[in-house]
């Protein structure tokens, strides 16, 4: 009983909805007494319960001896409902397509309006970088300059499976490519076979005089994050804004050329 509660409940049922559907399937028709008993409910939650699930179809109502009884509905009336729900889902994406034309025209029309978010510490940046990979248009390259921030044991986190799953996939789904430009150090040098190994990845090493300490920049589209990433002190700018980003993108590709020399 308590696997089909749990398969119930990721249907989309409630708690309460999937204990007393559970409890009819194997004891219609029953009383709301009868349901309150099996399910260890107040006959008020009951009703309510009852109630919720008669709306959706699931319940049907009859009467034995001037009591009402109620009657789990079968499975095919599950899949009715399930049906009816994935076409709600469907008519609400198709009139979001027909929103994607105002979205664009209104990003357009504030273009020249900077946008600037402050943020701080590692949750910080982790919430700023998911969000310029989700705003990023596919087909965007993301321009990544760096020191190596990564490789300390308080950043493993992303090389563990669940953020980098989420990032590919991101990346993956937009078909996003990166240009990375790290410090010709000696912890880079150790990781070429791992750069080497990422697809849609290109890296280069900042010219000496150039290389970076303590600080990251990321651009894609019209988006540039700007971190200071002292220890126990990170703090960064987030700042959208196309001619912003396009400038940085000029800076970056500047140091890119010098990085290929």
């Amino acid at each position: 009983m308590e696997q089909i509660i749990q398969q119930l409940k990721k249907l989309g049922l409630g708690d309460h909805e999937a204990l007393v559907y559970s409890a009819l399937l194997g004891s219609s028709p029953a009383s709301a007494t009868f349901i309150a008993k099996k399910c260890n409910l107040s006959r008020s939650s009951v009703y309510t319960t009852l109630s919720s699930l008669i709306a959706k179809g699931l319940v049907a109502t009859t009467y034995k001896n001037d009591v009402k009884q109620f009657i789990a509905q079968d499975y095919f009336t599950l899949e009715q409902l399930l049906k009816k729900e994935k076409n709600t889902i469907d008519e609400k994406f198709k009139t979001l397509e027909l929103l994607r034309d105002s979205f664009q025209f209104f990003r357009k029309s504030n273009i020249n309006i900077p946008q600037v978010i402050f943020f701080e510490g590692q949750e910080g940046l982790k919430k700023i970088y998911l969000s310029m990979m989700r705003q990023a248009r596919p087909k965007e390259t993301l321009y990544l300059l760096r020191d190596e921030f990564v490789w300390q044991p308080e950043w493993k986190f992303i090389f563990e499976q669940e953020w980098h799953e989420r990032v590919k996939r991101l990346k993956i789904e937009k078909n996003i490519s990166t240009k990375l430009l790290i410090n010709n150090s000696k912890i880079e040098n150790s990781h070429l076979k791992f750069y080497r190994s990422k697809r849609g990845l290109q890296y280069g090493f900042l010219p000496p005089k150039q290389s970076v300490k303590q600080f990251a920049i990321y651009i894609i589209g019209d988006i540039v994050s700007i971190l200071s990433m002292e220890k126990n002190n990170l703090v960064g700018i987030k700042i959208t804004n196309q001619h912003f980003a396009d400038n940085f993108k000029s800076l970056f590709e500047a140091l890119w050329q010098k990085s290929k020399k």
